[in-house]
């Protein structure tokens, strides 16, 4: 056994899997990140960075081949964070990963809270596949492969769903047959649990007030978007449903749609091997959203495309439905809320694009949560140096922020919470 305590998060998702490991303390000093990326493709590729003391020491971006599967990949991780010739080495020995965080998508309504990872857990977990096809089994890959290469390490699940066990029956509760629901489980169950939770506490430390005295609307804008309305610390509503594909579009995934247009798809079975999607299925999740609007999910390419002398249509068309969306959600929650302290902006969209801040709040003017354009074109910058920005007009009443998510960080920081 090792002589230090550490923390590794794995963040498994269809096609990458990142990873972040903490120093256990108060603090939980970061020591590395990464991602493998395009897992299985023809150009998978691996980055990771090293710190020491905040400090950035070790960095790597390359093409790697032996990421052909989300196993081979966890392996690949361990075997560069232990590997000799790193210096200064990130890990002297595996066994100082004491414990493994894993964030996984879909509870089901299994499980409501952080869960320590047995066989029987796991094939619970691997029954719940179907609720979200493109990321549940991934985590549950990744979990047995944990098990079986660090047999010493404690591994516990953290659920995208927990954060919204709060959301009253008469929201998440769909109009549908009594009977039905009840078998199968329908019903909203929410997702970006642990990016809304971790984003609405963040806020809450910059406005130096309690988050239990909040009433915050959280907005996680990225290849996935979710909007979450936050009463008092606990979701009263969010954006996403079942699925993850309920909701606002996403890159490739199509949002709330009339659930008559599936019938308008061949209900044949996908062509994406080891998968259980219906063809309507696939178009839904990946043909679909930015992508299928105007053939790409890549969201700077949109805007870039939008500001090009020749104005693309089809990307103006795209970027104007997503704010749309987004605006209707906000609006509906204020009225959830009964009004807000801040709008937060967070995820991979919405704390690096201006042009979606700005253009969400051009229409919350009149409940006085307008962004000062200075502060709003400067947010990235400000977010390295403390990773909240307050991009709010002077005098709002709502305060407008950007919050640097972390949903590993969160996990790590649960564990520490559950003193483990």
């Amino acid at each position: 056994m090792g002589n230090k305590s550490l923390i590794l998060v794995c963040n498994a998702g269809s096609s990458s899997l990142k990873f972040k490991l903490f120093e256990s303390g108060s603090n939980l000093d970061l020591l590395a990140q990464g991602n493998c990326a395009e897992i299985g493709t023809h150009s998978p590729r691996f980055t990771c960075r090293a710190f020491s003391n905040d400090r950035l020491v070790d960095q790597v971006d390359r093409e790697e081949p032996a990421l052909t599967s989300h196993e081979a990949s966890f392996t690949h991780v361990i075997d560069y964070l232990t590997h000799p010739d790193n210096e200064p080495a990130v890990l002297s020995d595996h066994a100082d990963i004491r414990i493994i965080g894993h964030r996984v998508v879909h509870g089901g309504g299994k499980f409501n809270e952080p869960t320590l990872i047995t066989d029987d857990t796991l094939s619970q977990l691997d029954d719940l596949g179907d609720l979200a096809p493109l990321h549940n089994h991934r985590s549950v890959v990744v979990m047995r492969k944990c098990l079986q290469a660090l047999p010493e390490s404690q591994n516990f699940a953290f659920f995208d769903t927990m954060f919204h066990t709060t959301i009253p029956e008469y929201i998440y509760a769909y109009p549908l047959p009594r009977k039905v629901v009840k078998e199968k489980n329908i019903r909203k169950f929410g997702f970006h649990g642990l990016s809304h939770n971790y984003v609405a506490k963040k806020a809450a430390q910059f406005l130096g007030a309690g988050v239990e005295n909040l009433k915050l609307i959280t907005l996680h804008l990225g290849a996935g978007s979710s909007a979450c309305a936050i009463k008092h610390g606990k979701s009263l509503d969010t954006s996403m449903g079942l699925t993850p594909l309920a909701g606002l579009p996403g890159g490739t995934r199509s949002g709330d749609i009339d659930p008559t247009a599936v019938f308008h798809f061949l209900p044949h079975p996908s062509s994406l091997t080891d998968s259980h999607l219906t063809e309507a299925e696939r178009v839904l999740n990946h043909d679909s959203g930015l992508l299928g609007i105007c053939g790409t999910s890549d969201f700077h390419e949109i805007v870039k495309r939008m500001r090009s002398d020749s104005g693309s249509e089809s990307a103006r068309l795209a970027f104007e439905i997503f704010v749309n969306r987004l605006q209707n959600f906000v609006g509906s929650y204020l009225i959830a809320l009964e009004g807000a302290d801040a709008v937060v902006f967070a995820g991979g969209i919405g704390e690096n694009s201006p042009d979606i801040r700005a253009a969400v709040c051009d229409k919350l003017k009149w409940v006085s949560a307008a962004v000062d354009t200075g502060k709003n074109e400067k947010a990235a910058d400000i977010m390295k140096k403390q990773g909240v920005a307050d991009i709010g007009a002077e005098g709002n009443q709502i305060r407008v922020l950007v919050v640097a998510t972390d949903e590993e960080r969160e996990i790590a920081e649960e564990i520490t919470r559950m003193n483990v």
